[in-house]
């Protein structure tokens, strides 16, 4: 498995799970977290979460490859380009949702959760398709 495959892996590892949980929570039960603080600590709980297991997952992968340079390829680019190109219209397409339509009929939280969820959205299409960039067939252009 290439480097770049193991880690759009962890990133979607370390990051669905937890952003999954404060959404359920977010929409099963909005009105559990009620203050100010209470919100902002589970979203901090949340991304500390994120951020531990990535960070810990690529300290295990530097382990790992331990004198092995890390190197590019055309393929890598290409990938990650392709990646990149699809989920920027899907962070768009959400941010004018919450930019452009929400603030007519919405406010506050609403407003705060969806663009967090059209980010975390825009970055889990883009590790998936690098990864599953991997299991494709290469292809010459995008």
């Amino acid at each position: 498995m290439s480097s770049f495959e193991k880690r759009a892996w962890l990133a979607l590892w370390s990051q669905c799970p937890p952003y999954l949980v404060y959404f359920v929570i977010q929409g099963v039960w909005p009105n559990w977290l009620t203050t100010f603080l209470e919100r902002i600590a589970c979203l901090a709980v949340v991304a500390s979460v994120h951020a531990i297991a990535y960070v810990t997952g690529l300290l295990v992968m530097k382990w790992q490859e331990r004198g092995e340079p890390l190197l590019l390829d055309e393929r890598d680019r290409a990938i990650d380009g392709h990646a990149t190109r699809i989920a920027y219209f899907v962070m768009l397409t959400g941010m004018i949702v919450v930019g452009v339509v929400m603030p007519f009929s919405d406010t506050g939280w609403k407003i705060t959760n969806t663009a967090l969820f059209a980010i975390v959205l825009a970055e889990t299409v883009r590790y998936a398709l690098i990864a599953t960039g991997y299991r494709r067939r290469p292809r010459l252009a995008h």
